[in-house]
């Protein structure tokens, strides 16, 4: 696991920066800023039975902040990933129309947390595929 940055939230140009990542077995994780806000990603392997699903098919099967708000491939990377944000209610952002509402401020180490509680629901559904195999 390598955490490099905290999150800053800013208002500007929308670069997409790591702020940590690593591997769980197969699995990847990814923290990213938008600037505005954070976002969580974690890419499932080829075998497991999400794997190329949409984002909506499985959102009421894995729990997570806000719920799961993408699912694809993102720059850099073969791997098929599932992502959500922290621009929801309740949560701080930079963008105009939410600029001093208050909010939650999301640190990196909580959103890492957030990806490794999201891979172990992935894994569920990993052994319950192996034991309907059975």
């Amino acid at each position: 696991m390598t955490i490099y940055k905290e999150m800053k939230y800013h208002c500007g140009r929308r670069l997409i920066e790591t702020l940590a990542e690593g591997e769980v077995g197969e699995y990847k994780w990814k923290v990213v800023s938008l600037g505005t806000h954070p976002c969580g990603y974690v890419a499932v392997p080829e075998n497991h039975p999400f794997y190329e699903k949409d984002c909506w098919e499985i959102d009421d099967q894995i729990e997570v902040h806000g719920g799961l708000s993408f699912s694809g491939r993102i720059e850099d990377s073969d791997d098929f990933w599932f992502g959500w944000d922290y621009a929801h209610c309740e949560d701080y952002t930079y963008l105009p129309m939410y600029v001093g509402c208050g909010g939650k401020r999301w640190s990196t180490s909580e959103i890492v947390d957030e990806c490794l509680k999201v891979i172990k629901q992935f894994r569920s559904y990993e052994d319950k595929e192996k034991d309907h195999a059975k």
